[in-house]
């Protein structure tokens, strides 16, 4: 696997910069195009196909979960029930793998590894769970819509924050076949 390190990027945040961690950048494929920490940043941001989440359970057994999710910051969010597999598994083993691929050609993406907590704080859970209904269903106006906003109000929904520790990825759309 060839290696290459994205950049650390500069946040502002009012009279503070903050420096992002640098994530490891793997090709996933030797023969297959990569992509840069930008390329990263773009696809994921821009991607409305679910991440595939991958979580083990108390006996080591894995399991997959399709989530809608937002991307900040060399983070990803996802929200679930509280009571769901994908959360009840992460009482017992924190970290996570996840990929957002393209299923047309030509195929692009991205996987990684990472570890994931439970966001306590609701209005950070609120905002950014409008960012993922607005991603994936347009508006905050309809009925399901609605009951997942209830839901975090009310304590029923979590919000679940990715922090990767490397990237894997591939981009077809840049071979010349």
């Amino acid at each position: 696997m060839k290696e290459s390190v994205g950049k650390g990027k500069s946040i502002y945040w009012g009279p503070f910069f903050h420096i992002l961690p640098t994530l490891k950048i793997y090709k996933a494929m030797e023969m297959a195009p990569g992509m840069d920490q930008s390329e990263i940043d773009a696809f994921l941001a821009g991607s409305k196909t679910p991440l595939r989440l991958g979580t083990t359970n108390s006996k080591g057994e894995p399991n997959i979960h399709p989530v809608w999710y937002h991307y900040l910051t060399n983070k990803l969010y996802f929200m679930s029930y509280k009571d769901a597999v994908k959360v009840r598994n992460l009482e017992h083993n924190k970290t996570v793998y996840f990929s957002v691929d393209t299923d047309a050609m030509p195929n692009t993406g991205v996987k990684g590894r990472g570890t994931a907590i439970i966001v306590k704080d609701t209005g950070k859970a609120l905002s950014l769970l409008e960012k993922i209904i607005a991603k994936y269903l347009g508006d905050l106006n309809s009925t399901m819509a609605k009951n997942m906003v209830d839901g975090v109000k009310k304590g029923s929904e979590v919000l679940v924050e990715i922090t990767p520790q490397y990237f894997s990825t591939w981009d077809y759309s840049k071979s010349k076949f």
